[in-house]
């Protein structure tokens, strides 16, 4: 399945994305809200009252209740979480862009929530930013509290899987010696625009993962790349810290990515973005001034 949740910024409703639906090439959005009084949202109450079974069962009644899809906004598919953990250097060739050592243990940081945005909303240059640019991230979302979890079962806590672009202040992250504030500007995590379940997405670790600014492509790569893989990482994380349903991990970007470059390509006001993973969709974010 494709959960979505769309509609107005802060306004969002629980849906279903239907491909092919009503008729092949055209797609419309299950109204989930509207057929379930119970199913507010996607979030931690959603995940822990088997709210994916129940989105099953609701396509199978005989009367859904459909939006078409064209020219309805997509937000964040899931509600504002608890926790977004963030991976650095988890792709070799991304490290060594940075002649950074490649990591011996995983390396992990966050974004704020208030970071979230839609994967077509503007992404917002602060006043006086830099430098500038994006990363192309698979993420999962966590589906079950997970508190000391074994790598063997760790993928059985995974609600699914998703799109982040963990666009960054590369001035910010320095100046401050942390990465936390050139990180999390607001408008700095578009996400989605799907969340899909696992049986969609069959191994997380073979999909392939691009980047492109103004049509140039900047990073292209798979999953299969990266250092620490997700079941590894779920068993670290939990070893010491709790998640929650609706926390998402980001897992690392490949190489590639702008500031890297030589000479550096860095977002600036009239840009577009797009992040694309295999079998999970398209990013297309504009990038804008504050005014």
């Amino acid at each position: 399945m494709k959960l979505v949740r769309f509609g107005p910024r802060g306004a969002e409703r629980p849906g279903v994305w239907l491909d092919d639906t009503p008729a092949p090439g055209q797609a419309s959005i299950l109204d989930v809200r509207a057929m379930t009084f119970d199913i507010a949202d996607y979030d931690a109450h959603f995940f822990t009252h088997y709210g994916i079974e129940r989105l099953r069962a609701l396509l199978l009644e005989p009367q859904p209740k459909l939006v078409p899809a064209a020219g309805v906004r997509l937000g964040p598919p899931v509600a504002r979480p608890g926790k977004i953990v963030c991976l650095g250097k988890n792709y070799a060739a991304h490290a060594a862009e940075f002649d950074s050592a490649i990591p011996q243990t995983p390396i992990f940081f966050s974004k704020a929530t208030t970071a979230l945005n839609g994967p077509t909303d503007p992404v917002v240059l602060p006043r006086g930013s830099g430098r500038v640019d994006g990363e192309a991230e698979l993420a999962l979302v966590i589906g079950r509290t997970a508190r000391r979890v074994a790598a063997e079962v760790a993928l059985e806590y995974v609600a699914g899987y998703t799109i982040l672009n963990d666009v960054t202040d590369r001035d910010a992250q320095r100046q401050g010696q942390q990465w936390f504030r050139g990180k999390s500007a607001d408008t700095f995590c578009p996400l989605g625009p799907f969340l899909v379940t696992g049986d969609v997405i069959g191994d997380p670790h073979q999909l392939r993962v691009t980047q492109r600014v103004n049509g140039q492509t900047l990073q292209d790569d798979t999953t299969q790349q990266m250092l620490f893989k997700i079941p590894f990482l779920i068993e670290y994380f939990s070893a010491a810290i709790t998640l929650e349903p609706g926390d998402i991990i980001a897992t690392g970007t490949p190489a590639g990515i702008g500031s890297a470059r030589q000479p550096p390509v860095l977002l600036r006001a009239g840009d577009v973005v797009e992040v694309a993973i295999e079998k999970l969709g398209a990013q297309r974010n504009p990038v804008i001034a504050e005014v």
